[in-house]
């Protein structure tokens, strides 16, 4: 059975990191995740959000520019997420921009004999209703030519007139 993580479809695309531009809005990815994001707010200057490793460590603050918001988003989210590590060293790493690879999918155990029947009926099933679709889709054909019908005596009578003599039969 393929559960979520095991799946190859899922995170095929890479996890961004680094400054991503949307629009005019800047976003600073950290480890998967929005850490700080720089967004005009319709007055002068911009918005900066940004966020530390702890759910409290949350600031939002007012910036000139987008050059200033990033300069300063990079310092107190590289000072909060890598506390140890000299600050340059630190922001390097967080403006690191080379994507994360996705995670490889876990080896699957060989399906067993029950889901090979269930996904042979299901191939089946699919196999017919597309062969019903398929049929519904074809452009009509034109009636066939109907064959003269022989005439019964006993109702020729009728549409002659009640007056007509009856055919002995």
């Amino acid at each position: 059975m393929l559960t979520p993580s095991s799946y190859p479809g899922i995170r095929s695309a890479p996890i961004p990191s680094g400054w991503v531009q949307t629009g005019e809005r800047w976003a600073l990815w950290y480890n998967g995740r929005e850490t700080a994001s720089v967004v005009p707010d319709g007055r002068p200057g911009l918005r900066l959000w940004m966020e530390g490793q702890k759910f409290w460590q949350v600031k939002d603050v007012r910036v000139s520019s987008v050059r200033q918001g990033k300069r300063f988003a990079e310092r107190w989210c590289a000072a909060r997420l890598y506390p140890g590590m000299p600050l340059r060293e630190a922001v390097a790493r967080l403006t690191d921009n080379t994507p994360i690879p996705p995670a490889t999918p876990l080896p699957g155990l060989p399906p067993t004999r029950e889901q090979l029947q269930q996904a042979q009926r299901l191939d089946e099933v699919a196999a017919a209703a597309a062969a019903r679709v398929r049929a519904a889709l074809e452009p009509r054909r034109p009636p066939a030519q109907a064959k003269p019908r022989a005439r019964d005596p006993m109702k020729a009578w009728v549409s002659a007139g009640r007056n007509a003599p009856r055919p002995t039969v």
